[in-house]
């Protein structure tokens, strides 16, 4: 069914427990999120839970929004700026999705004031490092998945994501990266920094192993299930080195 005006003026709409003005679109079988000008920005919460959402995506300025709720869609990515439409946003609650890759969460970082998100029984869920990650990029989040955040938790993002250039590039997607500047794993580093005679930077002329396309694999595998920073210290030291 499409989200059309006259589906959201006849949609019912209340006062909730938390005294906040709410729009209840569930159940209505939406497929995509459209014509959301109908609401003319007078909801603190929209609940689209139980529909057919594949993509968070197509909101208006919103400003008045605080709640948005997509429990059991389909949701599957975000509109890459949708944040920018919605900048008093403080919870959002993807339980029951298909979010399935931990840089599907990027757009994210646009949400300015989020301090409360669900995506609990999603695949990315179940992803090695998936809080951490998700701290790293929005680390004013307070609460994820109805656990709050703790100082440790901030710690452990802070070294394994704030520090550690080539972990981070593993779990992050930079669309506009320029290619001949990707560090690409078993290759050496350029020779042509101005630095390159330093003696503290003499790891830069060392010749290095070219790591087979198989060796990558392994390797970035093992990032993948790594669970303390000794395990990554020295698989990051093998991505320089190419000494497997």
């Amino acid at each position: 069914m499409r989200l059309t005006a006259e589906l959201i003026l006849k949609s019912p709409d209340y006062i909730n427990p938390c005294k906040d003005r709410e729009l209840n679109l569930r159940g209505n079988k939406i497929s995509s999120i459209e014509n959301l000008g109908a609401t003319k920005n007078q909801f603190d919460t929209i609940d689209f839970s139980d529909n057919e959402i594949s993509k968070v995506e197509n909101f208006p300025k919103l400003e008045r929004v605080k709640t948005l709720l997509f429990n059991n869609n389909h949701i599957k990515s975000f509109e890459e700026d949708f944040g920018s439409s919605l900048p008093h946003l403080r919870a959002l609650i993807l339980s029951n999705n298909r979010i399935n890759n931990l840089s599907d969460l990027e757009p994210l970082t646009k949400l300015s004031e989020i301090k409360f998100i669900s995506l609990l029984e999603n695949p990315v869920s179940k992803k090695p490092n998936y809080r951490l990650y998700l701290i790293h990029l929005v680390p004013h989040l307070k609460i994820i998945d109805f656990r709050k955040v703790k100082k440790i938790e901030r710690e452990e993002s802070k070294k394994l994501f704030g520090q550690s250039k080539l972990i981070l590039e593993k779990y992050s997607t930079d669309k506009n990266k320029d290619k001949s500047k990707t560090f690409e794993p078993g290759e050496g580093v350029n020779n042509n920094s101005s630095n390159n005679n330093n003696n503290n930077n003499k790891i830069s002329s060392t010749p290095v192993k070219k790591l087979t396309e198989e060796e990558k694999k392994s390797i970035r595998l093992q990032i993948d299930n790594a669970k303390t920073m000794e395990e990554i210290n020295i698989l990051e030291a093998k991505l320089r080195t190419g000494d497997i």
